[in-house]
């Protein structure tokens, strides 16, 4: 991974992330704490509104306890007379009753039955008043009888069947006889319109809350807004709830809006009433309306500093990442060979320092490298006249050697021929230029070979063969004299046959193959494990094997190493008894 991505996971890492963290976490922290407070809050409210209803209905209860203790009683002894016909039809038994139910304003109407199921009714608002063959069917009707006087409550829209669908509260009790609490002398069925309780949710109701009553079964008894009275409460919830806790608050959607949804327990049974649950709802979006100004504010000042921690990594910290770059990318240059590489210096801080240190290293190591480059053609230089000094004294002894025989067998013709030809290879021998054309090496090695042939007759014989699209091209002078000389010298000492020395050439390529091989009697094992190859050419070890192979392989092989350099030179290949095979590599340029 390089710097440049280092560097950025490290800035997303240790300044992005741990801000967006913080955003993240200070979010949740205010919508906790509003959410804390607000539950809270909407606990005392709650309780409180609770509390005000049930005074509402322990008022009723008071109320109704009254008229029960007196009037009613009564006035029920007599209802209750079979024989008193005339005192049950008596007009003024409705009189009676109105003036004392409909001297409490809740109430909106009022039946009471005889013991004979005869019923009394009236009220200040229109009702169709249940018969008692209806009432007393009624499973509550049996809870009624059960309480022995104790007032039964029934919310609106919980029994549509006894009480109508309307919002009025009822009451069901059964009148029992004063002196006697245990004899049964009717029942009172009361209906009350409880303005006050819309009195009371609009002293505690803030902008956007929502209030219900609701019973266990989730049918809503009040609303506030008169909107849902007499639906089922799950219908808007994203959820379903518990109505049979104590206390609880929670968020969750209520008609598709995010809202805070509490229920209390109004905590009624005591007053006959069922458990009837308050419940609160107040949108998030409201609750949150100020914390979603302060996160705005955050959050924009949160933007602005990654916007500033983006603009410091991408104007300065990008900056110096590029300049180490560009040095590194220019030192893998320089590791490459390219010397003349810069680095381009900008700036006044420790940047152009170090460029311009870069720079100045560059160009002290091309310098130095200069020196040594041109030390060592110079010392290449030295090398290779030294080793064309020792071929030239080599080759002339042999060859005057060989003229010397001639002469003293008295053999003037082929003297003559040898002189000839040995004028012609000094010739050549003596051309300023190192390299000549492969054409002329050869035809320098031919005329070196037809005197070899005149001093050793019938020991050898030879084949030459070059490609004339190869002629041109251009090869170090006397090169492959040396290695002919070895064959006839060492390869065919002793021989008991007549040897052939073989040369051609091939084209490589970009390079070309010279072979020359001779069925000679071979290197031994031992001589040729002392050659070395290394990197294309053949190396020397001690004076033994260059006495034993020859002088003249040996520095043809230094020769090639050091004009043409590594990947050229000499490969040799020999079996004692069959012969020795050398394969010469040379580039292939165009002689000059």
């Amino acid at each position: 991974m390089n710097l440049r991505k280092k560097v950025f996971i490290a800035f997303m890492g240790f300044i992005i992330v741990p801000l967006l963290i913080i955003c993240f976490i200070t979010y949740l922290m205010f919508q906790n704490v509003t959410e804390k407070k607000y539950t809270e809050q909407s606990e005392l409210t709650v309780k409180s509104i609770g509390r005000n209803i049930a005074g509402i209905i322990k008022e009723a209860n008071y109320q109704s306890d009254s008229w029960m203790l007196k009037d009613i009683q009564s006035l029920l002894i007599t209802l209750n007379d079979p024989n008193n016909l005339e005192g049950r039809n008596d007009p003024k038994n409705d009189y009676k009753l109105r003036n004392i139910f409909l001297t409490y304003e809740p109430l909106g109407t009022f039946s009471l039955y005889n013991l004979l199921g005869e019923k009394f009714s009236s009220g200040v608002i229109p009702f169709s008043h249940v018969p008692f063959e209806v009432l007393s069917k009624h499973p509550i009707y049996e809870e009624v009888r059960n309480l022995h006087g104790f007032p039964r409550w029934i919310g609106p829209y919980e029994n549509p069947e006894l009480t109508g669908n309307n919002n009025l509260f009822s009451q069901i009790r059964i009148v029992n006889e004063f002196e006697t609490p245990s004899n049964k002398i009717g029942t009172m069925f009361l209906q009350f319109d409880f303005k006050e309780m819309d009195k009371i949710f609009n002293f505690y109701n803030q902008e956007n809350s929502h209030f219900l009553l609701v019973n266990q079964q989730g049918v809503i008894l009040y609303d506030n807004r008169k909107v849902i009275n007499g639906t089922n409460l799950n219908k808007y919830l994203s959820e379903r709830v518990e109505l049979n806790t104590s206390y609880t608050s929670t968020k969750m959607d209520f008609d598709g809006v995010e809202s805070v949804v509490t229920i209390y327990d109004v905590g009624l049974e005591k007053y006959g009433a069922p458990k009837w649950m308050l419940i609160s709802i107040t949108p998030w979006d409201y609750l949150s309306g100020d914390l979603a100004a302060i996160l705005k504010w955050v959050s924009l000042i949160m933007l602005l500093f990654l916007i500033s921690a983006l603009l410091f990594n991408l104007l300065f910290v990008n900056r110096y990442i590029r300049v180490i770059i560009r040095i590194v990318s220019s030192m893998k240059q320089v590791e490459r060979g390219d010397l003349d590489v810069r680095v381009k210096v900008e700036g006044k801080d420790e940047t152009t320092i170090l460029a311009r240190g870069f720079n100045s290293l560059v160009l002290r190591i091309n310098d130095l490298l200069e020196e040594v480059k041109q030390e060592q053609e110079r010392k290449n230089k030295a090398e290779l006249m030294l080793l064309q000094a020792q071929i030239k004294p080599h080759f002339l002894f042999n060859t005057l050697e060989s003229i010397n025989a001639l002469a003293v067998q008295n053999q003037g013709k082929k003297v003559s021929q040898l002189v000839y030809r040995l004028g012609t290879i000094l010739r050549i021998s003596f051309h300023h230029k190192e390299e000549i054309a492969i054409g002329l090496e050869l035809d320098y090695l031919k005329n070196y070979m037809e005197i070899q042939k005149y001093r050793f007759e019938e020991l050898f014989d030879f084949e030459i063969n070059l490609p004339r699209e190869l002629e041109n091209y251009s090869i170090l002078k006397l090169t492959l004299q040396p290695l002919v000389e070895n064959s006839i010298q060492h390869g065919f000492e002793g021989i008991a046959y007549k040897g052939i020395i073989s040369i051609h050439a091939e084209d490589g390529g970009d390079h070309i193959v010279l072979w020359l091989e001779d069925n000679g009697i071979g290197i031994p094992d031992d001589v040729l494990a002392r050659f070395q190859y290394r990197k294309g050419y053949v190396q020397k070890s001690e004076a033994e094997q260059a006495i034993r192979v020859g002088l003249g392989v040996m520095n043809v092989a230094d020769r090639l190493r050091i004009h043409y350099g590594t990947g050229y030179g000499l490969y040799i290949c020999s079996e004692p008894g069959k012969g020795t095979r050398i394969k010469c590599i040379i580039p292939k340029t165009t002689a000059r």
